[in-house]
């Protein structure tokens, strides 16, 4: 099996749906039952990639490949059924990496939590990247105080809540192999991977809960219909008001990616690093556009490689 781990940061917000809604919440986002962390499903996940890889009519091996890939559609309704063909790419569920919070000085800051780094530095594991540059943060034993990547100490402001912060190197060296992997490496993603590193806080992992609930974007918003009054058009509300949840722009999510096929996720990748996802509903209001970045085994060969290069000619 062949594995990799991808990562999604949100362009603008975005809304993966939850099957039900919550409290005043009539559309809430796809949420964790244990921890309350937002997450986007293996189901909500695939399906954007299925339909970001749909090749155009016409590209018969490209369609081809698409179904080995993703596997053959089901028939449509009232269609003869055909050979339904399973996919070899397995997609697994999206977890929280890093919420970003608003805050008294730089705008945000990402927040993230040990457990939130442990699942991420776990899903590394399985992927086949090195253990040692995807080793959690250790957090403060006590749960009181904030770890910051930056140079930040003293009291300080996440989001609602007024925290204790001071600075620690483990949290600084993680944020920055964060920043590499997880950001796209183009000129346009410079300003927030240098962000990144400096701008990350670990805190608990009840406080990176409570700030994902009340940092999450709240739409109100009614759906109009047109009718007549005196024989002339008018507008008038035909649903809601109703409430939409949406996970912010700036999010960071991992996801592992599986496939019995090296060719076929190497196609995945070659069509996925460094681009534009589309996910979950509200298209047409500028939602749910999310970058990619892929990170495999091969990425850390190639490393090796490299410094192993570097190290024989400062050698010689």
């Amino acid at each position: 099996m062949h594995r990799a781990l991808l990562f999604l940061y949100a362009e603008t917000p975005v809304h993966a749906g939850a099957d039900s809604s919550l409290g005043a919440l009539d559309l809430p986002i796809q949420r964790e039952v244990t921890t309350g962390f937002p997450i986007i499903k293996a189901e909500s996940l695939k399906g954007a990639l299925r339909e970001r890889f749909r090749p155009p009519p016409g590209q018969r091996a490209e369609r081809e490949r698409w179904v080995k890939v993703f596997g053959a559609e089901p028939p449509s309704a009232g269609a003869r059924a055909g050979r339904l063909e399973p996919g070899t790419l397995r997609v697994h569920e999206a977890q929280l990496v890093a919420f970003p919070a608003p805050t008294l000085t730089r705008t945000f800051a990402w927040v993230t939590s040990p457990l939130a780094a442990a699942r991420l530095e776990r899903k590394a594991r399985i992927a086949g990247l090195a253990a040692t540059r995807w080793a959690a943060p250790a957090a403060d034993p006590d749960g009181a105080a904030c770890l910051a990547a930056g140079d930040q100490r003293g009291q300080s402001v996440l989001g609602p809540y007024l925290v204790s912060v001071s600075h620690d190197p483990e949290v600084r060296r993680w944020a920055g192999q964060l920043a590499d992997a997880a950001l796209p490496d183009l000129g346009e993603m410079a300003y927030f991977r240098d962000k990144l590193r400096t701008d990350l806080v670990a805190c608990s992992d009840e406080l990176l809960g409570a700030i994902s609930r009340d940092c999450a974007p709240i739409a109100t918003r009614i759906q109009l219909g047109t009718g007549e009054e005196n024989g002339a058009p008018r507008k008038t509300v035909q649903h809601g008001p109703f409430q939409s949840e949406y996970l912010p722009a700036e999010s960071l999510l991992a996801a592992l990616l599986e496939c019995e096929d090296s060719a076929h996720l190497r196609y995945v990748r070659e069509k996925l690093d460094g681009e534009i996802l589309r996910l979950g509903g509200d298209e047409t209001l500028g939602k749910g556009l999310l970058w990619c970045s892929i990170s495999s085994q091969d990425d850390e060969n190639e490393d090796q490689d490299s410094e192993r290069a570097v190290a024989s000619v400062e050698a010689e």
